[in-house]
């Protein structure tokens, strides 16, 4: 009879630790979710989901690779595909940023930069800091990742775009 009644209690005890682990665990998980943003992070309005509609593919401008991203001439407003992969969740938000090379003292003008995109989201729009004319110029993407858990920076790509306005 005392035996049966230190295994009831040992498994009580058990079952309480087990059950207030899935309560932590259950915390954390939320406390990674967007929803549950915090440090003042400004992630940006416009990120979605998806294309609405449900069609991913995007009707004009593209990107294959980072390598070149074709636009219309004199237009501020340009359709776009930039997104965050889903396999960055709880991991990391990205900005991107287009930048021109010029002879400034910072040596490049911003074309574009988003907010910071939540894993899994999509930018479709951006707006430039102006209209470009028809040409072809050089370019590049900056995508920065900043860690959640901080929102600091981390290590940065800057890929080469050759940008072809028509």
């Amino acid at each position: 009879m005392k035996r049966s009644r230190i295994l009831y209690i040992t498994s009580f005890i058990i079952l309480v630790l087990l059950l207030i682990f899935n309560l932590i665990m259950l915390f954390c998980i939320n406390g990674m979710r967007e929803e549950s943003v915090g440090g003042g992070v400004q992630l940006d309005p416009n990120a979605q989901d998806s294309r609405p509609g449900g069609s991913e593919s995007v009707p004009g401008p593209t990107i294959k690779g980072f390598s070149s991203l074709t636009i219309p001439a004199d237009e501020e407003t340009i359709a776009i595909d930039l997104y965050n992969p889903v396999e960055n969740a709880g991991l990391y938000y990205l900005t991107f940023e287009l930048r021109l090379p010029d002879d400034s003292e910072q040596g490049y003008e911003v074309l574009f930069k988003t907010g910071h995109l939540a894993p899994g989201k999509h930018i479709y729009q951006v707006t430039l800091s102006h209209g470009l004319q028809a040409g072809e110029y050089e370019t590049y993407l900056l995508v920065q990742p900043y860690r959640m858990k901080d929102v600091s920076p981390t290590n940065n790509v800057s890929a080469r775009v050759k940008l072809t306005v028509k």
